[in-house]
């Protein structure tokens, strides 16, 4: 029971783990190809075959989730429920010239897109997850019915930065800050078509009314003037004779009566 135990967590885990140079068909919008073994293979946790998860026999049926150049990253219907791991390639029957030609070429791309969404750039054929991860959620969605079908546009609003400066009193002290906030500069708009992207556009000024953030300004306390620090010998005590006085008149102040 604790060995199935560690399998299934093992199988949870290497669903989890994603590789760059591997082609995820849910990621590229693909369904799992169909695939048999055609000899006895492990099935491993890992691409380097360091943990085996089950055996797998000749003739069993797979579905291809990761394509890859040797290794296959596949689902298998076990006696304990389906388990995910990886495969050597050729313990699979082969892909057919069709099907190969549309995983090398979607694993390409993927690799072009990953390279572009690293420098926040969006690309014709891009998905819209891909979209997502290079710029974000939209601003605005809307559908458009044309002559080559249900095209969907989304609109981003693009940003710079702004200095503004905010002063408060603190300690006994003006304190001036300088902060930031973004102020709508202009629009960039991305055209679907049947899943992927087909157009790309980018328009200086806000093509929306946007309403800028507004500068909070924060009331400066000011000081409350107070009576004067008492000088020495005030403060309605004793003169050294033992008589009460006020003490000596202080520079420029007008002789007692």
């Amino acid at each position: 029971m604790c060995g199935l135990a560690v399998i299934a967590v093992n199988t949870a885990l290497a669903g989890e783990i994603r590789h760059a140079d591997v082609l995820y068909l849910d990621e590229a919008g693909m369904k799992p190809l169909v695939l048999k073994t055609r000899r006895p293979v492990s099935l491993t946790f890992s691409r380097d075959q360091s943990t085996i998860l089950a055996p797998l026999r000749q003739g069993q049926v797979v579905s291809l989730l990761g394509y890859a150049e040797r290794r296959y990253f596949v689902e298998a219907r076990m006696v304990t429920g389906p388990m995910r791991g990886w495969v050597d390639a050729d313990a699979l029957e082969p892909l057919s010239l069709e099907q190969r030609a549309e995983l090398d070429q979607r694993r390409e791309r993927m690799q072009t897109n990953r390279a572009a969404i690293a420098r926040h750039q969006v690309l014709i054929g891009m998905t819209p997850a891909e979209v997502i991860a290079a710029w974000g959620q939209p601003t605005e969605k809307s559908r458009t019915a044309t002559a080559q079908g249900e095209e969907e546009t989304w609109q981003f609003i693009t940003y710079r930065s702004e200095p503004y400066t905010q002063t408060s009193w603190v300690g006994g002290f003006y304190v001036t800050e300088t902060l930031y906030r973004k102020v709508a500069v202009g629009s960039r708009q991305v055209t679907f078509r049947n899943g992927l992207v087909v157009a790309v556009r980018e328009n200086q000024g806000v093509q929306q009314r946007e309403t800028a953030p507004v500068e909070v300004v924060v009331p400066v306390p000011m000081p409350v003037p107070g009576p004067p620090p008492p000088r020495p010998g005030d403060g309605g005590g004793k003169s050294k004779s033992g008589k009460s006085g006020k003490g000596a008149p202080a520079p420029g102040d007008p002789p007692a009566p």
